[in-house]
């Protein structure tokens, strides 16, 4: 059974909002404290503290207690306390709103602000990207039911803080607010490297959270067929995906295929819609890839073999001929492959060999006979030998388990009340 930490539960269930999750410690020295909202105040005010804004959260955080706070511009964030590794710091989930803004709200707040009407403009870009939580019952339900756990306090629930007073900042000239779309460009390359590395390590959970932010800060339209804008976007999301797993060092044809199988998709898509469902299918294939494919650990030798190995399994394959091909000592390559792998050259050809032999016997009616031959054993009895060594039974005996269990569940899905 796959157990996940509250904590990767609740990063999956925020990059699905693309809401975005800070650790910050209590002097703000963790991260960069003007991530709390992409610099939109850095644009805004001279000399702005951003640590003041923090710690003025995290005051009012109760103990073993959730804040929902309100600053403001009308920005949310969720803030409450570490525990356990994260103890001293505070989580921030944010910032987000509950509702668009319409254009009165946007007056409202260059009145509170004393702002200029010639940093509309800039504002209401910024604002767009804000994720919005439309159904707010269910999102204080579901994060009070996941953070009364994390915090070991079953009575818990979110308290509401709004802060309505604007600090005492002077304002940037209006001009220097044509930057904010510069810099919510600098969050989104930010993000879209910090979901490259992910996908680089072959981290699911955390590429796909990244994922979801990077969405939530793509660019604007670039052209007039929305269709052919956004397929565009996803092409190259497909491409720094492709050279991300590459320097995992996961073998071009992979690489390849999987690239080539996305663009199709892509380009078959009949709208916008079908085009960014793919985007969590590509990110999870890719990740799978690298933990399936990747030789990053490897020395560039053993790398060589081991996708030798991989692609030339049918054919006549030994120590000997590897060392040959790769002109190296066959007792140092048989050293030096045993230390990287944990097994000998012959054990992992022949491991290699019965994988695909298991998914021939499952997926195909071929014989026993045409299964050796196509997996690189000669000999049928050896082949039988080999595969009930590794697997503690033979072919045949797995072939027919497979078929009983299929004739299980057929039994079952047309009798469901036995």
């Amino acid at each position: 059974m796959i157990l996940l930490d509250l904590q990767d539960v609740l990063r999956i269930i925020l990059g699905a909002h693309r809401v975005q999750y800070l650790l910050l410690n209590t002097d703000c020295s963790s991260l960069q404290a003007s991530a709390l909202d992409f610099q939109f105040r850095d644009q805004l005010y001279e000399n702005y503290d951003y640590t003041v804004f923090a710690r003025s959260m995290m005051e009012a955080v109760p103990d073993d207690s959730v804040i929902d706070y309100k600053d403001s511009f009308g920005l949310h964030y969720l803030v409450f306390r570490g525990r356990n590794a994260e103890a001293g710091s505070f989580l921030f989930f944010g910032p987000f709103l509950y509702h668009s803004y319409e254009e009165a709200d946007f007056q409202r707040m260059l009145a509170l602000h004393s702002l200029s009407g010639e940093s509309l403009e800039a504002i209401r870009w910024y604002f767009k990207r804000i994720p919005i939580i439309h159904d707010y019952l269910s999102w204080q339900q579901m994060f009070s039911g996941f953070l009364a756990r994390y915090l070991a306090n079953p009575g818990l629930e979110i308290i509401r803080v709004r802060h309505d007073q604007p600090g005492k900042y002077e304002l940037k000239p209006s001009v220097a607010l044509s930057s904010i779309p510069y810099t919510s460009v600098e969050a989104r390359y930010a993000v879209e490297t910090a979901m490259l590395d992910a996908i680089r390590r072959g981290d699911i959970a955390e590429a796909t959270y990244q994922q979801n932010l990077f969405m939530g800060l793509s660019l604007d339209q670039r052209v007039t067929d929305r269709l052919r804008d956004i397929k565009d976007m996803i092409i190259t999301v497909n491409t720094l995906c492709r050279k991300a797993i590459q320097q995992a060092a996961v073998h071009p044809l992979y690489i390849d295929g999987i690239s080539g199988q996305f663009v199709t998709e892509i380009e078959s898509a009949e709208n916008p819609e079908q085009v960014t469902a793919l985007i969590p299918k590509m990110i999870r294939h890719y990740c799978l890839l690298v933990q399936q494919h990747s030789l990053a650990r490897y020395s560039g030798t053993v790398r060589d073999c081991l996708n030798y190995i991989d692609f030339h399994y049918m054919e006549m394959l030994s120590l000997e001929s590897l060392a040959a091909r790769f002109s190296v000592n066959k007792n140092y390559l048989s050293a030096r492959f045993h230390k990287e792998v944990g097994t000998t050259v012959t054990d992992y050809i022949n491991q290699t060999r019965i994988n695909r032999a298991t998914g021939l016997l499952r997926h195909t009616a071929l014989s026993v006979q045409q299964i050796a031959e196509q997996c690189g054993f000669a000999d049928a009895n050896y082949f039988t030998r080999t595969y009930k060594k590794i697997q503690g039974f033979t072919p045949n005996e797995y072939r027919k388990s497979i078929q009983w269990n299929g004739k299980k569940e057929e039994h079952r899905e047309n009798h469901p009340s036995q």
